[in-house]
């Protein structure tokens, strides 16, 4: 089983190497003083079984640059954001020892931020816990050839 905060590390520990100056929050935080990035997760769970089930996490970036002293963006920057972005996560996202191949993803700019979307879909299992159980009994057999 990937519990969510292993996800969000590995995500936070790729974003914070490549993007050593920029803020990185789950949270928004419009009044902050620096250029920051912005993190998303949506799950859908889908169950296969009573142990399996498949994820389909959306993990939605958001790269902010705060504007310069004439309220300009540089898109230079958010495209250069969107390079890095892909480099480092596609076209696969390692998570311990988990590697999930990521068949898509969608970049776009609006209102001068970058929106870096992809979908981690892979099949899990909830490990079973087994204390609650009880145990087979002991089995007899007698095995006699008749004629």
């Amino acid at each position: 089983m990937i519990p969510m905060i292993d996800i969000r590390k590995a995500l936070s520990d790729l974003i914070k190497a490549n993007f050593p100056d920029w803020l990185l929050t789950y949270n928004n935080s419009p009044d902050v003083e620096q250029d920051y990035i912005y993190i998303e997760l949506l799950e859908h769970r889908q169950t296969v079984d009573p142990v399996y089930y498949d994820r389909d996490i959306e993990i939605d970036v958001h790269v902010i640059p705060l504007p310069d002293v004439r309220g300009n963006v540089k898109r230079s920057k958010l495209y250069e954001a969107q390079d890095t972005l892909e480099q480092i996560i596609l076209p696969v996202f390692r998570i311990g020892d988990r590697a999930i191949t990521i068949q898509e993803s969608t970049s776009r700019i609006v209102d001068e931020v970058l929106h870096f979307t992809f979908h981690l879909r892979f099949a899990d299992y909830k490990p079973e816990n087994n204390s609650d159980k009880e145990l087979m009994q002991e089995l007899e057999i007698n095995l006699s050839e008749e004629g």
